[in-house]
């Protein structure tokens, strides 16, 4: 049996019966925790091909805060550095250039999206996986292998949300997006919403 795999999730013996309280092993709430955050960027990112407005501002107002307490408790752990802090200020330098850029003409716009895109790409793996450290892993007792097989199941969380938005019109009808409060995409079927919309 593998040791690791085993340690972290261990779930002490509880008293059986009715009203018997449970514990969730630490990878399931963390794994939960991450599919929650990662699920509703995705399915949008499939259905309408963009990430809302809200979704970039609440990874902003995330990173930011991690950002403000590092800086202001002067956190100087390990692996604590600009590099760190830079990444952490991504989401504010993407949202300090679209408002620098002018959005007229070709070259302000093409130059916005150039410069998003090469922020975009460099810095939200980086960012990922260091909100991910923070946020779902802290101080956690999880192994390294542990800590992977959640990302992994995160990611296919992730995967399948994209596929849920890309393939919507099979389950979903304009009408849920309508009820809902969003604009129905492109492709959706017409309808009412549905029995579970």
């Amino acid at each position: 049996m593998d040791d690791d795999a085993h340690s972290a999730d261990a779930v002490p013996a509880a008293p059986c019966g009715p009203g018997a309280a449970r514990v969730v092993p630490p990878t399931a709430v963390v794994a939960g925790g991450g599919a929650l955050a990662v699920w509703e960027p995705a399915f949008t990112l499939g259905a309408y091909n963009v990430v809302f407005y809200y979704q970039v501002l609440t990874l902003w107002a995330v990173s930011t805060g991690v950002l403000l307490s590092s800086l202001l408790l002067r956190d100087r752990g390990p692996g604590r550095g600009w590099v760190y802090r830079a990444c952490l200020a991504l989401p504010s330098v993407w949202i300090g250039v679209a408002a620098i850029v002018p959005h007229k003409g070709k070259l302000p716009g093409g130059l916005l999206f150039l410069g998003g895109g090469i922020l975009s790409i460099v810095g939200t793996p980086l960012l990922t996986w260091l909100l991910l450290q923070i946020l779902l892993f802290g101080d956690s007792t999880l192994s390294v292998r542990q800590q992977r097989r959640v990302v992994g199941a995160i990611a296919v969380v992730g995967v399948l949300a994209f596929a849920l938005g890309k393939l919507n019109h099979v389950f979903l009808t304009c009408g849920d997006f309508d009820i809902s409060g969003n604009s129905a995409p492109r492709g959706c079927r017409p309808g009412h919403a549905s029995p579970f919309g």
